[in-house]
């Protein structure tokens, strides 16, 4: 039987940086991914913050397909908020290439990759796991000490450890079509309950001449979808067929425990995303760097007890908990507000040019909790009353 000190179940992101600092910590490891290729079937529209860029510690160049600097906000009702920042806010990436070349940045480091390889099964016992990996005549057997779920929102070999889902999953669908764009360097929101209720729409250019169109919302993401498509925004713009469908779960809010006795969760298996965006790359990255360091150690220390393995728990939580937090109640806010209320906190803002400079100047996708505190400070008593849920994180502190 093969033996590993860290085995690492899926190679996006997420597990690719795990396995990468394994590595570097002194591990044997191995990446087990269930596709033949990284980065497909696409699930993600493609936005990092640049931040994210940083965490992937790859070089921008071709990995990135253009720069983001601004938005346009849609209400419900119509009303357009645009804003635009001197300076670079994100970049659209192109998953496939982007996930290939971290892939690849842990095999160069020295863990083993096995591509089209489901991890079907997990036996915990004797301080090892043993992973079951393939189907039929071709499964077998493969022993490691540490087991690093990157498996993705359903994690179901996480959920069998003991590891808790994630407080919440929206539906999720995005098509790649070929579509004009006023601004290449702008993104565009739309909000509104026949929309995407309880989250929001995107349009996001990618290629010349290209775009991905999507949301997530509550549930029947792929209806939604359909009716965002023939909408007047969207279809006039839309010059031919879509290109791709991705279809999946986005979560919101990590379990109480992300590790379990001989097991880690990492990413979208442990539902390390963005509740005011969705993004989950910056979470899953900072986090799997902390898991691949925890698991080596534990790993090496012949100790992956749950216990042990809670130092990744306490440092994820250190350095993520604060803005997840607080993203978490901007989006119950968003979620449980009417079309008119919407409408009017979007009127709102194009009332008050100081607050979408402060947007301008410190807003930042991966960590939104500067310019969310910078507007709080900006604003009246009454309109602090208006944003009710943000009011009470206020002034608990969590800011």
């Amino acid at each position: 039987m093969e033996r590993y000190d860290v085995a690492v179940i899926g190679a996006g992101p997420a597990g690719s940086m795990a396995a990468k600092k394994a590595v570097e910590a002194g591990a044997e490891v191995v990446i087990f991914e269930e596709h033949p290729r990284a980065g497909w079937p696409v699930q993600c529209a493609g936005l990092l913050g640049v931040r994210a860029m940083e965490e992937a510690e790859l070089a921008v160049g071709h990995r990135a397909i253009r720069p983001v600097r601004g938005a346009k906000v849609v209400s419900p009702g119509g009303v357009q908020l645009t804003f635009r920042a001197p300076k670079t806010k994100a970049w659209v990436v192109d998953r496939r290439i982007f996930d290939r070349a971290l892939l690849a940045e842990a095999a160069r480091s020295g863990a083993d990759v096995m591509m089209a390889s489901p991890v079907t099964g997990l036996v915990r016992g004797g301080g090892r796991s043993v992973l079951k990996v393939g189907r039929g005549s071709d499964q077998r057997e493969i022993e490691a000490k540490v087991v690093v779920s990157a498996e993705g929102v359903g994690a179901r070999i996480a959920r069998g450890a003991g590891i808790g889902p994630p407080r919440q999953i929206l539906s999720s669908a995005q098509v790649e079509v070929p579509i004009e764009f006023e601004d290449p360097e702008r993104v565009e929101v739309f909000l509104g309950s026949a929309v995407a209720p309880g989250f929001f729409a995107w349009a996001i250019p990618a290629s010349e001449g290209g775009g991905r169109v999507g949301l997530s919302c509550r549930n029947n993401a792929c209806t939604y979808l359909k009716r965002l498509l023939k909408s007047p925004p969207i279809r006039s713009r839309i010059k031919g067929g879509p290109l791709h469908l991705a279809v999946g779960g986005l979560p919101l809010g990590p379990p109480a425990s992300t590790v379990a006795d001989g097991i880690i969760a990492v990413g979208d298996a442990a539902g390390q995303v963005k509740p005011t965006s969705g993004g989950g790359i910056y979470p899953g990255l900072v986090s799997a760097k902390i898991a691949g360091d925890v698991a080596a150690a534990a790993a090496l220390a012949e100790d992956a007890s749950a216990a042990r393995l809670s130092e990744y728990d306490r440092r994820w939580r250190a350095a993520l908990g604060r803005e997840l937090r607080l993203g978490m109640a901007v989006h119950r806010l968003r979620a449980g507000m009417a079309d008119p209320e919407l409408d009017g906190l979007i009127r709102h803002l194009l009332d008050r040019e100081d607050l979408l400079r402060i947007l301008e100047e410190v807003g930042d996708v991966d960590r939104p909790s500067r310019a969310i505190k910078e507007v709080g400070l900006r604003m009246g008593l009454s309109e602090l009353r208006m944003m009710g849920t943000l009011l009470r994180v206020f002034l608990r502190g969590d800011l």
